[in-house]
């Protein structure tokens, strides 16, 4: 392949008659330049393709031993899946006798908790029924203060009232001591 410097360089021969020297200079000098132009895209795009053959080369590579690894991982997740379930099934097995042996068990504890529940839920019902007669009858006794309470306070504050008003008479609230009136709240 013809280099620019081969152009460059190229001498012809003179004959009489023959083509305009500086024509023929001019258009060298214009090829000369496309040409090198053109050579050194050429040079450019041949490196450019050495670069991505050996990019694919590596990834080739790559792929070639990513290929492998995954076979090979295909193959230990096979054997481990094989040994995975035998010994799940033993497991499985070991288990079931073990639960039939707890399933018994736990049927006959069953029963004697549930009759002592039983027992002892009667005992508690009694005794929350005995609670709850002691607090209703609290309660209406409470309930009873309460009302002699509002009466006397009500009372009270009629009093009060007409004393401010100067209408003040005394009333059977207002003799009693102030003793009677704690104990009787109480």
């Amino acid at each position: 392949m013809l280099t620019p410097i081969d152009i460059q360089k190229k001498e012809f021969s003179r004959k009489f008659r023959g083509y305009s020297d500086e024509e023929v200079d001019i258009f060298m000098d214009q090829i000369t330049q496309d040409y090198e132009k053109l050579f050194r895209e050429n040079q450019d795009l041949k490196d450019q393709l050495e670069q991505v053959n050996k990019n694919v080369a590596h990834y080739q590579e790559i792929e070639e031993v990513l290929k492998n690894t995954m076979i090979l991982a295909q193959k230990n997740a096979e054997d481990i899946r094989q040994n995975t379930e035998k010994e799940a099934q033993l497991l499985i097995d070991k288990a079931r006798i073990e639960a039939d042996r707890i399933t018994r068990e736990s049927e006959q504890e069953a029963a004697a908790i549930l009759q002592e529940a039983e027992r002892r839920a009667g005992d508690l019902i009694a005794e929350a029924e005995r609670k709850v007669s002691v607090i209703f009858e609290e309660y209406h006794r409470l309930e009873s203060q309460a009302q002699i309470f509002k009466m006397r306070f009500r009372s009270f504050l009629e009093t009060q009232l007409k004393i401010l008003e100067g209408e003040h008479e005394e009333t059977p609230f207002e003799r009693e001591e102030p003793a009677e009136e704690e104990e009787s709240l109480d």
